[in-house]
């Protein structure tokens, strides 16, 4: 019997962030991993999902513009019922009703309440810890994220497992000779929010105290929360970026700094690596995971991280110049953070999932 899969992709049409990424990412390197499998996308535009993903290995249906909570209640439950779906695909809330898989890419508004307003604290709290709970399979995108989910609702092993995210470019795209450095810059990526520390790592630029360089911050201010001022001198927010021009900033840079408090994974810092750059990372949550022995780190938390982080950065433009990674030791972390492995672990996830729900009543207690 075909297994018939469906994935809620409204992410790939939507705001630019690390759920789309990933699930962009991942549905590429499934397409040709599918067997007898058939998959089909919904999204708000699925011509738009169809052209993003660049494949036809898929069908692709149209969920429609519909608030969330009506795409999880009914609109989606009744779509899979018409496409006899056996089981749904769901990035961290999923529907009351049916089979599911769940992604959950973190749970930082639990574990880090501080750094998140009340809305998502409670958003993450009801709705996540149902997905999980009944969910038929939970898939973390890293081991301290695997951990947190375990930590907090004592899932049977069987029922959670990790799934590494690869990089945010094509595998060739991180071996392509750098076009040589077009001027001295600093470069940090990701959505302007408190976690991400963009303001320490602002405080402790200008407090280096380096001529001639500057600071590259490429992402947007999150509408979830408060903006502020974090242009000056020498410093720059560039939102809205093509690929294109994201690959050419990280082949220019002269050093990458990741100074975010919380992460679930954390693929900027994997892509720095990947292309070659210098790197200053919080050692907080996944980020040593992704990391691991290629990145200087600091504790973006403790009693003068500014003063430590600004020393660094000094110290790398100035007689202490932090080492990049040979290409030797990119390629080693390419081969453990790569999307191939990763669909052949979500496809693996998906076939248990599906034995454990056709066991017979009894039977159905242990997910191989």
């Amino acid at each position: 019997m075909t297994l018939r899969i469906g994935v809620d992709g409204h992410v790939l049409t939507g705001k630019f962030q690390g759920t789309r990424t990933t699930l962009s990412n991942l549905l590429r390197a499934v397409a040709s991993r599918l067997g007898d499998r058939q998959l089909v996308v919904y999204a708000d535009d699925p011509e738009k999902a169809r052209a993003l993903l660049g494949t036809n290995a898929f069908a692709y249906r149209d969920l429609g513009r519909v608030p969330a909570i009506r795409r999880l209640l009914s609109v989606l439950p009744q779509q899979f019922r018409d496409d006899g779906i056996d089981l749904g695909v769901f990035q961290y809330m999923a529907p009351l009703r049916g089979r599911h898989i769940v992604f959950v890419h973190d749970l930082l508004p639990l574990t880090h309440p501080h750094l998140f307003p009340l809305k998502i604290r409670l958003r993450t709290r009801i709705f996540f810890s149902l997905a999980i709970r009944r969910a038929a399979m939970v898939l973390a995108v890293s081991d301290y994220t695997r951990g947190e989910i375990m930590r907090r609702f004592r899932l049977p092993s069987g029922k959670l497992r990790v799934v590494r995210n690869g990089p945010s470019f094509p595998p060739a795209t991180y071996r392509q000779s750098s076009p040589g450095p077009k001027g001295r810059y600093i470069m940090t990526v990701g959505r302007i929010e408190p976690r991400k520390n963009i303001a320490l790592l602002v405080d402790a630029f200008r407090k280096a105290g380096v001529p001639g360089v500057r600071l590259v911050i490429v992402g947007a201010f999150d509408p979830d929360f408060p903006q502020v001022r974090i242009e000056g001198e020498r410093v720059e927010v560039r939102s809205g970026v093509s690929d294109d021009e994201l690959i050419e900033l990280y082949r220019g840079a002269s050093l990458f700094v990741y100074p975010s408090e919380a992460e679930g994974f954390g693929m900027p810092l994997l892509d720095a690596i990947l292309f070659g750059l210098p790197v200053i990372s919080s050692d907080r949550t996944s980020l040593p995971e992704v990391g691991g022995d290629l990145a200087a780190y600091f504790d973006p938390t403790a009693a003068g991280a500014v003063d430590h982080l600004a020393a660094k950065i000094a110290g790398h433009f100035g007689d202490a110049p932090l080492s990049p990674p040979t290409p030797a030791q990119r390629e080693a972390h390419a081969a453990r953070f790569n999307w191939s492995r990763a669909a052949g672990d979500f496809l693996d996830a998906i076939d248990a999932a599906q034995q454990y729900l056709s066991a017979p009543a009894g039977k159905a207690g242990v997910i191989r």
